[in-house]
């Protein structure tokens, strides 16, 4: 080696010096040090942001993203019809508007992409070939998508072309022409998990026709429902992702079907199935309670005297009552009954009214129906009122009968000023498909979580009724926030209540167990819901135990979790308060992070489904007030 040298470097001067490729001794001037260290300094900058790109890469968001179009005409079907699921079914997600410019970065850091809505972009003002191509490529990956947009291709002169070249490439998807359905039919040639509520398959009637986009799915496609003989929902796989396809969600419309009909499982069912795992939702626990109003401690034998609640007891039921205070002072048995039973937390009790036509909460009905039914509601003076709510008090201290923290009058009918009586009670819950001072028959109010984008209803409607929402007292509001309002019924299938009586034992098991399955695959808890005086009353005792026992057989499947219809309340009230913030998972670690916002007076439960083969584990999240944070660790 020539030249003479202090320090050890390579560089150019040195090759033209030496005259070849090789390490070379000399000295490095001022300036080479400079050049030097900013490479050197370039370099770990490189090595620090490679090094954060690669953490980040190995997280990812168990939740959702959801893109919609403030501006598309169809827009308002996401807040009104459909954003509702994804509250209820307590799924972790945000928000992005496609017209905003960054709406498609990092898709691919999410379980899951949400469309949500039809026509998102049917102009092509915002969504880029290349912005597709990233959705594609998240998809690839492993985050899945379930879009809401059915409308794949628009008509050009005689030639239908598609819109996105996407979706259509995801489903191999064909145009067909489109055609009217009035049933859909549920089921896919080989088992599915999207279509997996039974019976299976299954076919739902529709009240009234709707248009379904005509698609023919080439291979790689699986059709899981049908409408009209048309696809209504397609699955597929890409890479390592999942997708399904809605080609139209119209059934949620009330006057075609509407929520609570058998059909709620195929959305949550398909958001589950789609997500990269693990994925987490807040979901529902199987829990399952009786409701019996009219409660007079009328029966046959050894019904009577209220004797057919340790029969329900043998079989985990822990029923609500809503008395009829005046009959029930005139059975002495019934009432030390209902005290043992209060104070065993085998049952709780409130007034449900006087007798069947006289009122507790009102005064007497100022209007009636053709059918006698209350329509029109008359408070009674302030005085009276006060005189009302201290009687009950008294006859519930006297006889130690414990008061339940839900109040549910008869014809749901509650006057304005019962405010102050239901805070003595010492009431955080009740019951009611009205407005405070509205008569049975007038129009269930917009409440949460499905009612609020939906139109009106009678409260006499024979539709499903789920509502969780504070009660709002019509010229009231510092009353509002004060009383949570949980009403779940299940009114189709026979056209109002569970109704097993003057109908064989086995259809008043199936009944029974028609109406639990349905609100369990919805994600709601289960209500058995009935009338002492109409029903439990005509019902034999033998009768009786054949019902409860064949209900509870046919649901240990479903692995129920019998409860008071006071703890539903408090559960439903605690998942309206509080929400699932965030949901992370690192995949290098197998370790998630869940953070919870808000007020949860009770404990509440997580699912994380880590894949859609196997239950989801659960996690409980204790009482709290402000933020919860819950870590897990996925087994090897």
């Amino acid at each position: 080696m020539r030249g003479r040298c202090r320090t050890l470097a390579w560089s150019a001067t040195c090759f033209q010096h030496c005259g070849s490729i090789t390490w070379c001794i000399r000295p490095i001037s001022e300036r080479e040090v400079i050049g030097l260290s900013r490479l050197l300094l370039k370099l770990l900058v490189a090595m620090l942001f490679l090094s954060a790109y690669t953490a980040r890469a190995r997280q990812f968001d168990a939740g959702a993203v959801v893109l919609v179009n403030s501006i598309a005409p169809d827009y308002v079907d996401f807040p009104d019809l459909l954003e509702p699921y994804l509250i209820h079914f307590g799924i972790p997600y945000s928000v992005r508007n496609v017209s905003e410019r960054d709406a498609f970065r990092e898709l691919d850091h999410f379980a899951l992409v949400i469309i949500g809505h039809r026509a998102l972009d049917t102009p092509r003002r915002f969504v880029t070939p290349a912005q597709e191509e990233a959705l594609v490529t998240a998809l690839k990956s492993g985050t899945g998508l379930v879009t809401f947009d059915g409308l794949l291709f628009a008509q050009h002169r005689t030639e239908a072309r598609p819109i996105y070249s996407y979706l259509a490439g995801l489903f191999s998807a064909r145009y067909a022409r489109t055609v009217e359905a009035s049933e859909i039919w549920i089921g896919s040639e080989a088992p599915h998990y999207i279509a997996n509520q039974r019976p299976v398959p299954r076919t739902v009637k529709l009240k009234a026709a709707m248009h379904v986009p005509g698609l023919e799915p080439g291979d790689g496609a699986v059709t899981v429902a049908r409408a009209g003989g048309m696809a209504l929902i397609l699955a597929a796989e890409h890479g390592s992702g999942r997708a399904v396809l809605f080609t139209t969600y119209d059934w949620v419309r009330p006057h075609i079907k509407g929520k609570l009909y058998g059909l709620d499982d195929l959305v949550w069912r398909s958001l589950v199935w789609a997500a990269r795992k693990p994925f987490v939702i807040r979901g529902m626990p199987k829990f399952l309670a009786l409701r019996v109003d009219d409660v007079s401690g009328f029966g046959i034998g050894a019904n009577r005297h209220l004797g057919w609640i340790p029969t329900a007891n043998r079989y985990g039921l822990k029923p609500w009552l809503g008395l009829f205070l005046d009959d029930l002072r005139e059975d002495p048995e019934a009432v030390r009954r209902l005290a043992e039973l209060t104070q065993k937390g085998l049952a709780t009790a409130s007034v449900h009214a006087r007798r069947w036509t006289e009122f507790f909460y009102l005064d007497e009905p100022l209007a009636t129906d053709d059918l006698n039914r209350n329509i029109a509601a008359k408070a009674w003076t302030d005085q009276k009122m006060a005189a009302n709510w201290a009687e009950a008090e008294k006859f519930f201290a006297e006889n130690q009968i414990v008061k339940s923290k839900l109040v549910l009058p008869h014809f749901y009918e509650f006057a304005p000023n019962n405010s102050e009586g239901l805070k003595r009670w010492g009431a955080k819950l009740v019951g009611t498909v009205l407005k405070p001072g509205y008569g049975y028959g007038t129009l269930v109010p917009k409440a949460g979580p499905y009612l609020t984008g939906e139109p009106q209803r009678s409260s006499r409607s024979t539709d499903p009724i789920f509502i969780a929402d504070w009660l709002q007292v019509p010229g009231l509001p510092e009353v509002d926030m004060q009383f949570f309002n949980f009403v779940a019924e299940v009114r189709d299938i026979t056209g109002y209540e569970w109704a097993p009586s003057r109908v064989p034992v086995e259809e008043a098991i199936r009944r029974g167990v028609e109406e639990s399955r349905r609100e369990f695959d919805s994600l709601l808890p289960a209500v058995l819901f009935t009338h002492e005086s109409d029903h439990i009353q005509h019902i034999r005792p033998e009768d009786w135990e054949r019902i409860l026992a064949g209900v509870i057989n046919q649901l240990k499947q479903d692995a129920p979790i019998p409860v008071t219809l006071d703890f539903v309340g408090e559960y439903m009230r605690a998942l309206h308060t509080s929400r699932v913030q965030s949901a992370r998972y690192d995949d290098a670690d197998r370790e998630g992070a869940i953070e919870l916002i808000g007020v949860s007076e009770v404990p509440t439960q997580l699912y994380i489904f880590e894949t859609d083969t196997q239950a989801p584990r659960e996690l409980e999240v204790a009482a709290f007030h402000g933020l919860a944070s819950v870590q897990w660790k996925q087994a090897n």
